[in-house]
């Protein structure tokens, strides 16, 4: 990919190539950096990126702010619901603490058949 086209008309004024016009454009558009990231990685002017999407058709507008939806739908919700997931999560913790204490058992009688160290102590580094 050339940065700059051959024929160059005026001194201080780059003629850019249009491959390189479109990777820069691509890569602004994918979201990978911001414009200033990538005016300053390429070293391009800094209206040039909104020159290029605009000669290319891109209607590029500065970012705007979109409102977020608010909280409030999910504490209208029943308590029913919430009495449910409640129980839910409780169960699935106890089923949890059940299958830790299975593993440790498993460990312990493994040491305790094989006579070999699985549990790491705490102090060791």
């Amino acid at each position: 990919m050339e940065r700059y086209s051959k024929t160059s008309s005026s001194k201080w004024q780059s003629k850019y190539s249009e491959e390189f016009k479109r990777f820069v454009c691509n890569e602004f558009l994918t979201g990978t950096a911001t414009r200033r990231e990538i005016e300053d990685k390429y070293h391009i002017g800094h209206s040039r990126i909104t020159y290029w999407l605009k000669e290319f058709g891109y209607d590029y507008s500065k970012p705007s702010i979109v409102p977020l939806p608010t909280m409030a739908d999910q504490s209208k919700s029943s308590p029913n619901n919430k009495e449910a997931s409640l129980s839910q999560l409780k169960k699935e913790l106890q089923e949890a603490r059940l299958l830790a204490e299975a593993y440790r058992k498993m460990i312990e009688v493994a040491e305790h058949e094989f006579k070999i160290k699985i549990v790491k102590k705490s102090n060791t580094k």
